[in-house]
C-alpha cells in the first residue's frame, strides 16, 4: 500500500473509532439493567473482543502467552478496570453531555502528569491550557442541578486521570504490551463488578444491545485505533478522536431529547478550545513535512 493510501485508511480507521467511541453514554440509556450488569457485559463481552482479535491477528500459538503478564502490566490493567467502571458508571448519574465534556480533557491532563510524575518539563502553553480545562471542569461542576449528578462528573473526572496514568505509564514503560492489559483490565472490571450483578432478569434484548455495547465501544473502537494511529501523525490523531466530544451529546439529543445546561456548553466549549489550542501549538512546534507525516 502506498504510503498515501495508507495516511488515508489510518484516517478513517480513527473516525471510526472516535464514532464507536461516541456511542458509550447511548447503551446505559437503551438497556433495563442496572449498572452492575450492564457493567460486567460491557467489559466481559468488550475484553473478549479485544482477546479473539488479538488471536486472529497475531497468528500464533496460544501457550499460555496471552495470559502472561509482568507485575507492571497487572498495575496497568488495574488502572483500565477502574477507569473503564468510572466512566460507565458516570453515564448513570450525569447527562452524556457532562461526562464526555469532562472526557475531553484528558490530553491536557496527560501533559501535567507527564511533567509531574516524569519530569518532562511543562511549557507555557501548557500552563495555560491546563488553567483553560481547570475552569471548564470548574464550570461544567458549577451547572450541575443535585450531587447526583456530581458524582456523574466527579466519576468521569476520575475516569480520565485514570487514563492519564496509564498513558503516562506507557511512556515509562514502553515495553508493556497494551492490547493485553485491554482484554486483562476489561476482564478485571467484569470480575469486580460480578457480586453485584443480576443475570436472571436480563432479557434477550438487553442481551444483544449489551454485546453490542462490549464489542463495538471496546473491541472495534480500539481495534480502529489501534491499526489507524500507526499510520497517522500523532497531532492528526488526537484531533480526529476530539470527533467524539460533540458526536456524543449530538446522539443523546437525537435520540433521547436529552439536554444539558448552560454552564455544561460553555465549559465543554472551554475545554475543547483549550484541547485544540494546545494541539495546533503542538503542530506548529514540530511542522512535520507531508513524506515525514505519512
Amino acid at each position: 500500500m502506498s504510503p498515501r493510501n495508507s495516511f488515508w485508511l489510518g484516517v478513517l480507521l480513527l473516525l471510526l473509532a472516535a464514532l464507536s467511541w461516541s456511542t458509550a453514554g447511548l447503551f446505559p440509556r437503551l438497556v433495563s439493567t442496572d449498572m452492575a450488569t450492564t457493567l460486567f457485559w460491557r467489559s466481559f463481552l468488550g475484553g473478549l473482543t479485544v482477546l479473539v482479535l488479538s488471536l486472529l491477528l497475531d497468528r500464533r500459538p496460544l501457550r499460555g502467552a496471552f495470559w502472561r503478564l509482568t507485575g507492571v502490566e497487572w498495575g496497568f490493567s488495574l488502572l483500565t478496570a477502574v477507569a473503564m467502571i468510572s466512566f460507565v458508571s458516570a453515564f448513570y448519574f450525569a447527562s452524556v453531555a457532562d461526562v464526555t465534556f469532562i472526557y475531553g480533557a484528558f490530553p491536557i491532563i496527560t501533559v501535567v502528569l507527564s511533567a509531574w510524575l516524569l519530569k518532562t518539563g511543562i511549557a507555557r502553553v501548557d500552563v495555560v491550557c491546563a488553567i483553560g480545562v481547570a475552569l471548564g471542569v470548574v464550570l461544567i461542576f458549577q451547572g450541575q442541578t443535585s450531587l447526583h449528578n456530581a458524582l456523574g462528573s466527579l466519576l468521569s473526572f476520575m475516569a480520565v486521570v485514570m487514563f492519564a496514568l496509564e498513558t503516562v505509564g506507557a511512556k515509562r514503560f514502553p515495553q508493556v504490551d497494551m492490547v493485553k492489559i485491554t482484554y486483562s483490565g476489561a476482564f478485571m472490571a467484569a470480575l469486580m463488578v460480578l457480586p453485584f450483578a443480576h443475570f436472571l432478569g436480563t432479557s434477550g434484548q438487553d442481551l444483544a444491545w449489551l454485546w453490542l455495547y462490549g464489542f463495538l465501544n471496546i473491541g472495534v473502537g480500539f481495534g480502529c485505533f489501534l491499526l489507524g494511529v500507526r499510520r497517522v501523525p500523532t497531532v492528526l490523531a488526537s484531533l480526529i478522536c476530539m470527533v467524539e466530544i460533540p458526536l456524543a451529546p449530538l446522539w443523546a439529543f437525537g435520540l433521547f431529547g436529552e439536554t444539558f445546561a448552560r454552564d455544561s456548553l460553555m465549559g465543554g466549549a472551554v475545554i475543547v478550545a483549550a484541547v485544540l489550542a494546545n494541539l495546533a501549538w503542538s503542530a506548529w512546534r514540530r511542522t512535520p513535512t507531508p513524506t515525514a507525516s505519512h
